[in-house]
């Protein structure tokens, strides 16, 4: 038996939603063929996708909306009664809560970032609810995080559902394909055309879409809030600090382990002060105690480096790499020369130090 829809739509003492808060709003939540009394969320009957069913499952995060029933139809009439449409109607209109894009006068994106893919309605509730959904799953946040928490999100997770919805490749010969993302896991779950199908099998199905929906956007917004933006923030404070440890700028030391590249490309793109100089070495401990000095990529995802350590260090270990460099207690350097090791702090610096004046000789 569902619990009580005010205990469904109570959030934590830390102002967050959490997932089973919000696993029990969508679990208690009527979904049904006729227009119910009182307010309620309208979508289209039928085959369900992951647009509208995430659509609904980031209402559901609102405490407006954690009881609300969702209508399933087509029937216009009972499409203008409903407090929320999505993805039925033939009508983008946020003043009035509607929020469908199929009518070919739409053209709306997401901002100018994104100009070859429009909204599916995932993203129009997103465009005008995602702020308040971020907040409703993180609690309370400096609005610069909040902001990057809901452009990483876009970018990710409902960017991808609006290109499937609209037929965007995500590339233009891909060598496979993919069966395994939420638009193909929210599909599977439509009934079959070998099994047996009504209004209400549709219904219990399309409410376990927005479960699947609803997982997913918790597991990437409260993924980027607990760890992805705690490093943003080490990796921040760090690269603001790298003169401090090199007066070159070029070496940037972080206090413990984070993932780091992501974010100081995403820095140094957001602000001419993070680029200048760009930083080339990186240090950080790894597992065992000891340290690692890595090569920054010329660009996401490369394999060149920004300056990789020097050629005659490459492949070399131990007591044989400390007598060529000078420095004891050199580890190791990677044949490829994009990351080596040190025991200590100090020596790994001696490492950096030492290559990029090694390589202002050359």
């Amino acid at each position: 038996m569902a619990e009580p829809s005010a205990k469904r739509a109570k959030t934590g003492e830390d102002g967050k939603v959490s997932v089973a808060t919000l696993m029990s709003r969508i679990k208690g939540t009527s979904v049904v063929a006729s227009p119910p009394e009182g307010v309620f969320i309208c979508t289209h009957h039928g085959t369900f996708h992951a647009d509208e069913a995430m659509a609904c499952a980031m209402l559901k995060c609102l405490e407006e909306y954690a009881d609300t029933p969702v209508l399933r139809t087509r029937n216009l009439p009972d499409i203008d009664k409903a407090s929320v449409v999505v993805d039925v109607g033939a009508v983008y209109d946020p003043s009035k809560h509607r929020y469908d894009h199929h009518q070919k006068t739409f053209t709306e994106t997401y901002s100018k970032d994104y100009p070859e893919i429009k909204l599916s309605s995932a993203g129009l509730v997103f465009k005008h609810f995602g702020a308040q959904v971020v907040e409703a799953l993180c609690g309370p946040i400096a609005p610069k995080n909040a902001a990057a928490i809901l452009a990483k999100t876009y970018d990710s997770l409902i960017r991808e559902l609006d290109a499937l919805d609209n037929g965007v490749s995500v590339a233009d010969n891909p060598r496979y394909r993919f069966c395994t993302h939420l638009g193909a896991r929210v599909g599977r779950l439509n009934p079959g055309w070998q099994e047996k199908s009504s209004p209400a099998i549709e219904n219990e199905r399309f409410q376990e879409a927005m479960a699947l929906a609803a997982k997913e956007l918790t597991d990437v917004i409260c993924g980027y809030s607990e760890g992805w933006l705690p490093a943003r923030v080490i990796v921040e404070d760090t690269l603001a600090k790298r003169s401090e440890v090199h007066p070159s700028g070029e070496i940037m030391k972080l206090p413990s382990f984070c993932p780091w590249q992501e974010h100081l490309f995403d820095l140094e793109s957001e602000d001419e002060k993070n680029r200048s100089p760009l930083v080339k070495y990186v240090l950080f401990q790894d597992s065992r105690a000891g340290w690692r000095i890595q090569a920054v990529p010329k660009a996401r995802g490369s394999f060149e480096n920004r300056l990789a350590l020097p050629k005659p260090w490459c492949g070399m270990r131990d007591q044989e790499l400390s007598d060529l460099t000078g420095i004891p207690g050199c580890v190791f350097v990677h044949a490829a020369g994009f990351i080596g090791g040190h025991a200590t702090e100090e020596g790994a610096f001696k490492m950096a130090k030492k290559a990029l004046e090694e390589h202002a000789k050359a």
